[in-house]
């Protein structure tokens, strides 16, 4: 399939906004002083990890033979410093993925199954409303898979103060696959209720590594909250005094984190013509999961308002009644305990199956991949 076709299955492109504030200055560029456009991952690297972003670059070649990069602001574009291509004349587009928002991220789709016999293409120019548009450059990013070796499945977490769930009961299938970029790779899907993902282990001495954990335990529950002090009573005789208040009590103790969840169970199938080259491929575990974190202590109970003064007696200069002190805000109580890790999970199960069963649904797209060829 030509990268022209390719692009095509996406026909969406972006005009990045325009920057503000402090940075290089952003330079315009009339398309027709264009005379060659290149693109590329900002890396340099012809490469792409499904699902990884990546920074796109854009480097246009001027007849002054300056270039300017929409990036890059060292480039000397039209003999200048600190100066890049006024963003919204770029436009960037993709065969895989989508844009991730402002200075040129493109975002290429997670499934590695889509890419893994073509790559991805990029295509990138110039463009401006009244100087019309510059040629295109292209580009073919091979797939690598370095962002994928590792795939982590939790439980779900428990509610406060209780234990978290268990882990997932997960099935690994496993087989050979041979692409245009990776001759003797293999091919994993991931089944665990209500989720499916596939994995690529690119070579032998790459295996993926898969591990599940049970629920985090919740979080402890909050103490009680310490008891309001008494309030002062009120002098009811001429100047007496009003009595204090008493201090609020003590917030109670939080409680335990819940536990975590148990590992759950993990079954792998290995595709019974290679099996003992294909068990090599993968590394799997079932943990428990992390215990809930302590519960807080409860808030210190507010003091009691201290009683009122009496009356002043009239004629008498010695009469000087006080009101009562305020109680003091109690403290706060002990935090709980923090929750235990959940116990770890049985040890994974291995058997095997044939080909053409385990990967019935995907029969067609293996056999699509294997027949291509690397651009």
């Amino acid at each position: 399939m030509s990268l022209l076709r390719l692009l095509a299955t996406l026909p969406f492109f972006v005009a990045m906004p325009a920057l503000v504030g402090c940075g290089p200055s952003h330079a315009q560029i009339e398309p027709k002083d264009v005379v060659n456009v290149s693109v590329r991952p900002a890396s340099g690297q012809l490469l792409f990890c499904p699902g990884d972003p990546f920074q796109v670059e854009v480097v246009a070649k001027l007849k002054d033979g300056t270039s300017c990069s929409n990036v890059d602001p060292n480039k000397g574009c039209m003999n200048e410093k600190d100066t890049v291509i006024a963003s919204e004349m770029v436009r960037i587009q993709g065969s895989s993925g989508i844009v991730g928002g402002g200075n040129f991220i493109w975002v290429p789709d997670k499934d590695v199954l889509k890419t893994a016999d073509t790559g991805m293409g990029l295509r990138g120019w110039l463009e401006s409303a009244t100087g019309g548009k510059s040629m295109e450059g292209e580009a073919q990013l091979e797939p690598v898979y370095d962002c994928q070796m590792q795939q982590t499945i939790r439980g779900a977490r428990g509610r406060d103060g209780e234990m978290g769930a268990p882990g997932p009961e997960l099935t690994i299938s496993i087989t050979t696959l041979s692409t245009p970029f990776f001759p003797d790779a293999a091919l994993l899907r991931l089944d665990w209720p209500g989720n499916r993902a596939y994995m690529i282990s690119p070579s032998a001495d790459k295996p993926v590594r898969i591990t599940t954990y049970g629920g985090e335990g919740g979080r402890g529950l909050e103490g009680a909250p310490g008891e309001r002090g008494r309030d002062g009573k009120d002098a009811t005789d001429e100047c007496a005094d009003g009595l204090d208040g008493t201090n609020g009590g003590d917030g109670g103790p939080g409680g335990r984190g819940g536990d975590g969840g148990p590992g759950g169970s993990i079954r792998v199938i290995l595709d019974d013509a290679n099996a003992d080259k294909l068990k090599g491929r993968l590394l799997v575990q079932s943990l428990g999961g992390p215990g809930g974190d302590r519960g807080p202590g409860g808030a210190g109970g507010k003091g009691g308002r201290g009683g009122e003064a009496g009356a002043l007696k009239a004629g008498d200069p010695d009469c000087k009644p006080r009101s009562g002190k305020n109680g003091a805000l109690g403290k706060f109580g002990p935090s709980g305990e923090q929750g235990r890790t959940g116990p770890n999970g049985p040890a994974p199960t291995f058997e095997m199956g044939e080909r053409k069963q385990m990967f019935a649904n995907e029969v067609a797209i293996i056999q699509r991949i294997e027949a291509g060829k690397a651009k």
